[in-house]
């Protein structure tokens, strides 16, 4: 049978970093920690028969320890102060470091309040062994915003023991490596508190004078049996250094979530942009270790209800990144978000962040050519889709798109923008049973003409080319503008708030009956004006409607 190797990743103060994260609690006041149900208000009193599941390092130097009742630590500290975590702020941090962990193995599981289990499975030696390998992990569980302990053992139970109650690892290392020859000696000179016992079963070890692993294992097993009431099985194997408990899998979240609190209200820009480098660079961390890439981004900024509700405004505002390409990397997503979040307005201050990836699909490891690799950079055509959604992002989703060009006679006909989404290639999303999830249906609806396009090489002929002389018209209007003045010498125009005067103008051509198949045939006269303004001269196309007899300024030639 070969080998199992399960690290222990132990989080010994998370309970207390869930509560001094993003709040006024600062760590050097002596607080405790009591667990809040997700039904139970944050504001109900407290009873001072409720057992402290945590406390800090401040209040652990007054004599104040885990499992005692309220009023037995306030009595040793009268200024303690108590706080409640809710088994939901636990749960998401647990699975942020699970999350973590799924690149270093492929079995992962999760015990609350503080334990995170991952099955090497062989894995060590593409990290350069155990020791490598979790000192890697600690390092990236340390990126999350956590202290962390890692063993590693021949079981799960073993190597979360040797993490909390083991002598610490040598000097400088985080991870403690137990060997399979070495672990029955290493274990028995662990307390008999690690056992995964019930608190009458240890108190009673206790009071017999077994206080180690090692004195419950010299122990007559006939005799321990009737004492530890069906426990006695598991209790001397693992003091034996055998364990055989099973590893429950956890299962990965739909979407993953990303957020943070201020302690004040802020009313700038400048500090969201901080704080998202802390939400991109972890969501960034699960995404790759879970081996995928987010299709969109949701970011809801937080505001302070009570001045909300003063000016009248909604409490949060939602920014919405519909992606080009999925994406991983923090690089990418911070520089997605950054553009848009720092012209943000804020209508009230702002008291927290959450970053948001509703939809997960596969990411896609592209090979890199020798060249690429050496260079350590990626061609043109490898960021086309970043600075796409970069741009979809800071101009808006119905401005950037595929320019598609056509044959027609009317200029605004000659050419559409499509969007960008069929220019990646998409993994394919499935739901949870494997198979592929459905697109819904795209509206058949015709685009709108696009602000900017250069229609140069349009098939119509001479009007966008310019071939006719003069220059190629390369901005077409959104809308065309009505002129006013009669198309003479010396009449005056308004195009975008500036006047003109007509300095020249020639006859381009006609459009008679064109689709005279649709209830308005088009009848149209095209003149080129030449008109100068202040900055000089600037070429432009105008059409006289020869149904209405009304004037219009289409196209200009920059």
């Amino acid at each position: 049978m070969p080998e199992r190797r399960v690290a222990a990743v132990f989080l010994p103060e998370l309970l207390c970093e869930l509560v001094t994260a993003g709040s006024r609690v600062r760590s050097e006041h002596p607080f405790g920690v009591i667990s809040a149900e997700l039904t139970e208000a944050a504001g109900s009193p407290l009873r001072a028969t409720e057992r402290l599941i945590a406390v800090n390092h401040v209040a652990r130097r007054y004599g104040v320890l885990d499992g005692q009742s309220i009023a037995e630590a306030s009595a040793l500290v009268s200024k303690l102060q108590i706080h409640r975590v809710s088994q939901d702020g636990i749960a998401r941090a647990l699975a942020a470091v699970a999350d973590v962990a799924f690149s270093f193995g492929a079995t992962v599981s999760v015990r609350s309040p503080d334990t995170v289990w991952l099955e090497l499975g062989g894995s060590a030696h593409l990290f350069g062994g155990e020791e490598a390998l979790g000192e890697e992990l600690a390092s990236r569980v340390r990126a999350l915003g956590h202290r962390v302990r890692i063993a590693v053992a021949d079981g799960p139970e073993l190597a979360r023991a040797f993490a909390h109650w083991g002598a610490p690892a040598a000097k400088g290392k985080t991870v403690r490596v137990v060997s399979s020859e070495r672990t029955r000696d290493e274990a028995s000179v662990l307390p008999v508190v690690a056992l995964p016992l019930s608190d009458e079963c240890r108190g009673l070890l206790v009071r017999l004078g077994v206080l180690t692993l090692g004195d419950l294992a010299a122990l007559p097993r006939s005799v321990v049996g009737g004492r530890l009431e069906g426990e006695v099985s598991r209790s001397l194997d693992l003091a034996s250094g055998i364990d055989h408990t099973p590893l429950v899998p956890y299962q990965p979240a739909v979407e993953l979530e990303e957020r943070v609190s201020f302690e004040h209200g802020v009313s700038g820009s400048e500090p969201l942009l901080f704080a998202l480098r802390g939400l991109a660079s972890r969501l960034s961390a699960r995404l790759s270790g879970r081996g995928e890439a987010a299709e969109s981004l949701v970011l809801t900024i937080l505001h302070d209800r009570s001045i909300a509700q003063l000016r009248g405004v909604k409490p949060e505002t939602k920014l919405r990144f519909s992606l080009s390409t999925p994406l991983h990397r923090e690089e990418d997503l911070r520089r997605i978000v950054f553009t848009r979040l720092e012209r943000v307005r804020l209508p009230a201050p702002s008291v927290g962040l959450v970053l948001l990836a509703p939809v997960l699909v596969s990411a896609v490891q592209r090979q890199l050519e020798l060249g690429e690799a050496l260079a350590q950079s990626t061609g043109a055509a490898d960021e086309l889709p970043l600075v796409l959604a970069e741009l979809r992002s800071d101009l808006g989703e119905d401005r950037v798109g595929v320019l598609r060009a056509f044959d027609a006679h009317r200029l605004e006909a000659q050419s559409t923008l499509e969007p960008t989404e069929g220019t990646s290639e998409r993994p394919q999303r499935t739901r949870r049973s494997g198979r592929p999830e459905r697109r819904p249906k795209r509206s058949r609806r015709a685009p709108e003409p696009p602000v900017s396009v250069h229609v140069s090489g349009a098939s119509s002929g001479e009007l966008a080319s310019g071939l006719a002389g003069g220059a190629p018209f390369t901005r077409l209007l959104p809308e065309p503008v009505p002129i006013e003045a009669a198309l003479r010498v010396g009449a005056t125009v308004a195009v975008e708030h500036r006047l003109y005067s007509i300095e020249r103008l020639r006859f381009e051509q006609r459009l008679f009956a064109v689709e005279w198949w649709t209830r308005a045939p088009v009848q149209r006269d095209y003149v080129r004006l030449w008109l100068r303004g202040h900055g000089g001269v600037v070429e432009a196309l105008a059409f006289v409607d020869r149904e209405s007899q009304k004037r219009y300024l289409q196209a200009i030639a920059d």
